[in-house]
């Protein structure tokens, strides 16, 4: 099951996946797939580094591949997840820790927005 997760991980052109979503397509590639199983795959996948764990502010867990530290934008309307390249709060970063003696060990930032698709929608 780790493998049919993983694939999808690898080979869809999507960004951030919940466990329903990946749950889904491991069922159409393999015509049946037990959540159960799908949950197991990615918590192993979890703790291994190869995915990792993102909120959205939406109230769901997201699973994206553990690549670089980035933030995130979100539509509003489909829920679609784009990623922002790069680090765009390193010089706050910089000014929290200068201003307050934390040392800042990690923080999480979601746009939202609409989606290119979206937007065109509403005009």
């Amino acid at each position: 099951m780790t493998d049919a997760v993983r694939n999808v991980f690898e080979g869809e052109g999507r960004h951030a996946w919940t466990i329903d979503q990946l749950h889904e397509v491991v069922c159409g590639a393999l015509g049946a797939a037990d959540y159960s199983s799908v949950f197991r795959a990615v918590t192993t996948m979890e703790r291994e580094g190869a995915i990792r764990r993102i909120d959205l502010g939406d109230g769901k867990g997201y699973y994206e591949v553990g690549e670089g530290h980035h933030e995130h934008v979100r539509c509003d309307s489909c829920g679609r997840v784009a990623e922002v390249p790069g680090c765009v709060l390193d010089d706050a970063t910089a000014g929290v820790q200068k201003s307050t003696g934390f040392v800042v060990t990690s923080h999480q930032l979601v746009f939202g927005g609409l989606c290119p698709r979206c937007a065109k929608s509403r005009r």
